[in-house]
């Protein structure tokens, strides 16, 4: 397979995004598929190294530090991109990559999936003032990327709940990120005083770690709060490891608290040494609830260190309380785990469990997740009726519409568009055969719409009488609605991206994550003013029950259908009267 990972986040870089994209990559090619990366360089010129393509950026420090925008025109890697034609491609950031990604997988006719890794909630504030608003935008923006996906990997529970809250109109597969369990291992405790010794640490201490970016939005800040309360003759020492824009502030905060001999700041190190610093410490500390993916929980187990972390949704079946660490709520909760720590029994016992938990977020299982929803996004595709080009849904309707042209010129020919009387004893000789080749007229263009919807309501009346007319034009229409739902409900995203304009999609697209999508639904059903057919597609990628929808249409169709009928015929009449 081939397969190209985009992102905007890439080495030397040190974050959670640039260790999930470079391990999977890694895992993917050993595992023999064919790999490419689409990313920014780390200057304005773009160019390719080693199956990495290096789009020319610009830095964007004021807004996030470290970030970096596309700038330079990417007509040619298109090209190149292009030839080489991916069966899949992988986003991993929504900005200046991801406008290639999604342009690419239509260019290419290939699956998108998208890895939501960034609770943006919690970075707002570096360029919104007001959270309210902030959530409001990453809530719009998340739901008009993902109608441009075809599947989304949340890398916990947590950040699927999110995403459903969103109302993202794609599958949603969670999938945590695995780590190198060859990369960070435990060491024997007859080890820890010399490595301690190694990296200037000293031996007899307890010694909690904080390993990560220093910025406002881990929370740092209250694990010094936490550790002043701490009686000051069993005070364990605080190691931050990592580097960032809140190390000043978190530095004298830690003087102004009397901690200054109780903390200390490692700053940045290279990644090969961060396993030493796990390995190190007595417990793994974090105070952070903005964590998608909790990478450094899972590097801490793996080096059989016990964690004591803020409770958050994205830790529910990896830090069990007494199994291999804590999670705590208040201070009381940090306090308790800190003191049931101390026990030499408990701490061997955690750090078994530790390693037990750790076994289930290995690279290998990563990458074999991610490989199983490469297959169903490529496989949702083929779904879509003969794996047919985009103007295949347009043309169909094309060829209806001809067809229904071509017998309305017989028609007149034979004299029956000219004579209401004689239209509709011919209609009345056929028996029952015109009845039952008018619903699935009715029933056909709903699926694929061939004349506008009003028309073949007023063909009905006409035909069959107010009644009669009625009668089918019911019938017809709910079949071919139950029909477009479940063809979407089957098919998937992709087929609307096919069949209705981009535009269209937009348009509609912010009602599909209401929580009352269902009773907004069922109003423009009943009111013949909205694209019903559309919406029938459309309800078929959201989570609307099979009974739910069957329910609407059957009850709120007869007030549309009677309105177009009525109104319509009266116009007919009004028209030939004054004719």
């Amino acid at each position: 397979m081939k397969i190209l990972l985009t992102t905007d986040w890439w080495t030397p870089a040190v974050n959670g995004v640039v260790r999930s994209v470079t391990l999977l990559r890694r895992e993917l090619m050993a595992r023999g598929h064919d790999v490419k990366v689409l990313t920014l360089s780390p200057t304005n010129h773009s160019y390719e190294e080693d199956g990495v393509i290096y789009l020319g950026s610009l830095s964007a420090d004021r807004v996030y530090p470290g970030a970096r925008v596309r700038f330079a025109a990417w007509n040619r890697w298109m090209r190149v991109l292009t030839d080489w034609r991916p069966d899949i491609i992988h986003s991993q950031c929504e900005f200046s990559t991801f406008l290639p990604a999604w342009r690419l997988a239509r260019r290419c006719g290939c699956p998108l999936v998208h890895t939501y890794h960034t609770a943006y909630e919690d970075y707002t504030r570096y360029i919104i003032p007001s959270q309210r608003c902030g959530r409001v935008a990453v809530k719009e923006l998340t739901r008009l990327f993902s109608g441009r996906c075809d599947a989304i990997i949340a890398p916990t529970g947590k950040v699927a709940d999110l995403l459903e809250h969103y109302g993202v109109s794609c599958p949603v597969y969670t999938v945590p990120t695995g780590i190198d369990l060859a990369a960070f291992h435990p060491i024997d405790d007859a080890q820890r005083p010399a490595l301690r010794r190694a990296l200037g640490l000293p031996e007899n201490e307890r010694i909690l770690v904080s390993i990560g970016r220093l910025a406002a939005e881990k929370n740092h800040g209250e694990l010094l709060r936490l550790l002043v309360r701490e009686p000051a003759e069993s005070r364990p020492l605080l190691l931050f490891v990592g580097d960032g824009p809140a190390r000043a502030q978190l530095e004298q905060q830690a003087a102004d608290l009397g901690l200054v001999d109780r903390v200390m700041f490692a700053g940045m190190v290279p990644p090969a040494e961060v396993v030493r610093y796990y390995q190190a410490g007595d417990a793994f500390v974090c105070a952070s609830q903005s964590e998608t993916q909790g990478l450094t929980y899972f590097e801490a187990l793996a080096c059989g260190t016990p964690t004591i972390v803020r409770a958050d949704p994205c830790l529910d079946g990896v830090v069990e309380d007494g199994v291999n660490g804590w999670q705590w709520k208040d201070a009381a909760g940090f306090h308790e785990a800190l003191a049931a720590l101390s026990g030499p029994d408990t701490a061997r016992r955690l750090r078994q469990g530790a390693l037990a938990t750790a076994e289930r977020f290995s690279a290998e299982h990563f990458a074999q997740q991610a490989l199983q929803v490469y297959e169903e996004a490529v496989e949702r595709r083929c779904r879509i009726p003969g794996g047919l080009p985009a103007g295949v849904p347009a043309a169909a309707s094309g060829v209806g519409f001809f067809l229904c042209l071509w017998l309305g010129v017989w028609a007149w020919h034979r004299g029956l568009l000219t004579d209401l009387n004689a239209l509709q004893s011919w209609v009345s000789g056929l028996g029952v055969w015109a009845a039952a080749a008018f619903v699935a007229f009715q029933a056909v263009q709903v699926v694929v719409p061939i004349l506008p919807g009003g028309l073949g309501c007023l063909a009905g009346v006409v035909l069959f009488g107010p009644w009669y007319g009625f009668a089918y034009n019911y019938i017809g229409i709910c079949i071919g609605s139950l029909a477009a739902f479940g063809v979407a409900r089957y098919c998937g995203r992709p087929l609307l991206e096919r069949m209705f304009p981009r535009k269209l999609l937009i348009k509609y697209d912010r009602w599909m994550g209401h929580k009352s999508f269902s009773r907004w639904f069922a109003l423009a059903i009943f009111l013949p003013v909205a694209p019903d057919d559309f919406l029938c597609y459309m309800a078929g990628t959201t989570s609307m029950r099979w009974d739910q929808f069957t329910l609407i249409i059957l009850t709120c169709k007869p007030f549309a259908i009677a309105a177009y009928s009525t109104g319509l015929t009266v116009a007919m009449n009004t028209i030939l009267r004054l004719i």
